[in-house]
């Protein structure tokens, strides 16, 4: 395993105070602390908001199985913890560490696919997916802080697209993502410079207009209250004091498709 590069999985483990990461994974995030020292919340933000939606998606509207693209450090803090036992959740993965702790055992209803979750006709054609979900059927589909790894030049709409044509009726879609509040906005510097420092560490990381990301989810109807920050897609109890810059511009949205 090479240890000299940043993986944005072990970067979010390293921002959280997880021990499954490397010294590089601890230099991105020490660059980006440098940005905004509130980071952390932020994350925390965003790992709150996915169990939250995982929770209604599952618990509340009644969804049997869901497919994760992108699991998460450490492995017992993902989706397959949040929705009930009888659940079926494949995640997509191609991180050799997360690969690594998912092998030494996940939960019984909880299965990882090693495809890049960036090419949707290789992840829905994977012998994983099509063995653990059945796409007759409502699912869950999750891209929580996944798609601003995807560049413009891979088309991470298209991509959304076939995905979203792939789901049953009835099917639901969980997406976070980085904002781009546009020129002339107080956190613009911020997010320009958060980018910077996810593309020089890991290669990746481009934040989209409000536009651009509701773009991510083709002919899908929006549950309220719509894109929010992540901190305020239903919350189970009112925020405590001023979000920092990136609780801001962490943005995510929940919907149904007709």
């Amino acid at each position: 395993m090479d240890t000299n590069g940043a993986s944005i999985t072990r970067v979010h483990n390293a921002m959280l105070g997880g021990s499954e990461n490397f010294a590089a994974d601890r230099a991105v995030r020490d660059r980006l602390l440098a940005i905004d020292p509130a980071f952390p919340d932020a994350a925390r933000d965003a790992r709150a908001f996915l169990r939250r939606a995982v929770r209604y998606v599952t618990w509340q509207a009644g969804i049997t199985q869901l497919l994760d693209c992108g699991l998460r450090l450490p492995i017992t803090d993902n989706s397959h913890a949040v929705a009930p036992p009888e659940t079926s959740v494949v995640y997509a993965s191609v991180d050799p560490v997360v690969l690594g702790r998912a092998r030494e055992g996940l939960a019984s209803n909880a299965h990882v696919a090693d495809v890049n979750m960036s090419h949707a006709e290789r992840v829905l054609t994977d012998p994983v997916v099509g063995r653990y979900l059945d796409f007759s059927k409502p699912m869950g589909l999750l891209h929580v802080l996944t798609l601003h790894h995807v560049p413009d030049h891979d088309d991470p709409w298209l991509t959304m697209r076939r995905y979203v044509d792939a789901l049953a009726p009835g099917s639901y879609v969980v997406l976070a993502h980085m904002l781009d509040p546009g020129p002339g906005h107080e956190l613009a510097s911020t997010i320009a410079r958060v980018g910077v420092a996810y593309r020089d560490g890991i290669g990746t990381g481009w934040p989209r207009s409000a536009e651009r990301i509701l773009d991510l989810m083709p002919g899908l109807v929006l549950l309220g209250p719509g894109l929010v920050p992540v901190g305020d897609w239903r919350p189970d109890s009112p925020r405590v004091g001023q979000p920092g810059p990136m609780q801001r511009l962490f943005v995510g949205a929940v919907a149904r498709k007709p």
